[in-house]
């Protein structure tokens, strides 16, 4: 990530994308994870056998027996799921106010640059925390189910996945709710026609940050706008009215 560091005058890196430094799950938070889930559980069992009726006794604990295999079942197939759970129980030093700021930035990070690519909107609504988020169709085809994706597809879908981490490390330093798209990136990545390799994928992700970081700054103020019409919970046609500056 040196060159991306170096082309944004040191304001993405790995530790302000969330995805390197002392933000990360190390393996020492999935092997206590681990410990906690399966001493839980036992605990859970013996004491269903011990407290409650013999037959649901018996069928509590069955089922508490059966969550450390899930656990690690989902840990060794999708282990970004137990890293993202690891990260949400830490908690959030953000208060209220700078919180849905953040997601606020981050939602507005993706509509513009989803936008700006010509990617069509798929779904724009309101989260449990009252702020209007948004997704993106994969290609101009709608979902292209049936297909695999082009190269100039994932390289968009690259851009607005980036955009959120890259919009919140512009304005706090540091992104903190970019687990998920990169989660969604990852499965995109799977449908290009293409073969993405490990390789690939790091060098489209960092290319991906970089020219997401390239188009929030080259349209600053239509993207604060944009940000202030997230607030203002704006409907879409408002919201792309901010965008094209007819609103």
């Amino acid at each position: 990530l040196n060159f991306l560091e170096q082309r944004t005058d040191g304001k993405i890196t790995a530790e302000t994308l969330g995805i390197g430094g002392k933000g990360d799950v190390s393996l020492d938070d999935f092997k206590y994870a681990t410990l906690y889930v399966t001493l839980g559980s036992s605990v859970a069992g013996v004491a269903a056998l011990a407290f409650l009726p013999e037959n649901v006794g018996a069928t509590f604990c069955y089922f508490a027996a059966l969550i450390p295999i899930l656990f690690l079942a989902v840990g060794s197939t999708t282990p970004a799921i137990i890293a993202g759970a690891i990260v949400s129980l830490r908690g959030n030093s953000d208060d209220k106010s700078e919180q849905e700021d953040r997601v606020c930035r981050h939602e507005a990070g993706h509509f513009l640059t989803g936008y700006l690519c010509g990617l069509p909107i798929k779904s724009y609504e309101i989260n449990d925390e009252g702020i209007p988020c948004v997704e993106f169709y994969p290609s101009t085809d709608g979902d292209a189910m049936g297909r695999e994706l082009s190269s100039e597809e994932i390289a968009a879908l690259s851009v607005v996945a980036m955009s959120g981490s890259v919009a919140e490390a512009l304005n706090f330093g540091e992104a903190k709710g970019g687990e998920n798209d990169l989660l969604q990136l990852d499965s995109l990545m799977r449908r290009s026609k293409d073969f993405v390799g490990a390789q690939k994928q790091q060098d489209l992700t960092r290319w991906g940050a970089l020219a997401s970081y390239n188009l929030l700054i080259g349209n600053k103020d239509k993207y604060e706008r944009l940000v202030e019409a997230f607030r203002a919970k704006k409907s879409v046609a408002e919201c792309i009215a901010t965008v094209e500056g007819t609103n």
